[in-house]
């Protein structure tokens, strides 16, 4: 199945640009109180997996990436940890058992753009996921995240890379109002330690803003009812005009369970 953003690419570089930890200790504290099986969706090269692995959580990790994943199994041998990697598109999900927790990380589920498959993710999500267990899917705050969205190109970093080389990579969004997808391009170019470029690439990325009151619509016909609904990883309330992003912890909403 096609997706929003083909990482085959540039998969290689992912871990010197993204190597971020600020959402380690909220995911963290779910998946203890979860105290069970986890399992992480759209999991990419392990930036949480490794943390949460070598905290002792059994967890299950799903990515459509193969090339993604296989920097990932890569990441596991050289830090001596072991799980169970699943290739597959959380829209098809289809695994054995069901989990206590489940988790898309990094604002994932946007990447999902076309309207119909939103509904067919949540449901199979909701079908692997036990009676008592939580779902905490992560997205971004449209009101905030598409204030920099002028169509402008922004460089989003300058980072070392493996032999003295830097990695500069740009980013270039727009986003449309009526199919609130979000279109662009990042771009990466490898400088030596002359300053001379010696590669450069392209990825072509696209993704969904949600609104509030669509996605909770989107969940209650799914079959989640709303637990908690922070605007950042401190746990912070959801404050519409300031908040950069939507934590929705969600449960089965024909299950009652005590917090």
């Amino acid at each position: 199945m096609n997706q929003s953003i083909s990482y085959s690419t540039v998969a290689h570089l992912y871990d010197s640009y993204v190597n971020t930890d600020f959402d380690f200790s909220f995911f963290l504290k779910e998946a203890r109180q979860a105290n069970g099986n986890v399992l992480e969706l759209a999991c990419g090269t392990g930036r949480l997996s490794i943390p949460l692995l070598q905290a002792g959580i059994d967890l299950t990790c799903v990515d459509y990436s193969e090339e993604m994943l296989e920097v990932f199994r890569n990441k596991l041998e050289k830090n001596h940890l072991s799980c169970r990697i699943v290739n597959q598109d959380m829209a098809d999900l289809s695994l054995p058992g069901q989990f206590d927790l489940i988790f898309i990380p990094f604002h994932s589920f946007s990447e999902i753009l076309d309207e119909s498959k939103h509904a067919r993710a949540l449901t199979r999500i909701r079908e692997h996921l036990t009676d008592t267990g939580r779902f905490v899917c992560t997205l971004h705050n449209p009101t905030v995240r598409t204030q920099s969205m002028d169509g402008t190109v922004k460089e989003l970093g300058r980072f070392p890379t493996e032999g003295g080389q830097t990695l500069v990579v740009s980013t270039c969004f727009k986003f449309d109002d009526h199919s609130q997808i979000v279109r662009g391009i990042q771009f990466y170019d490898v400088s030596d330690s002359q300053g001379a470029v010696v590669e450069k690439r392209q990825l072509s990325v696209s993704f969904y803003l949600f609104h509030r009151s669509q996605f909770e619509k989107l969940v209650h016909t799914a079959g989640f009812k709303v637990v908690q609904l922070y605007g950042n990883y401190d746990r912070s309330p959801f404050d519409e005009a300031k908040s950069p992003f939507m934590i929705w912890v969600l449960e089965k909403a024909n299950f009652e369970h005590t917090l």
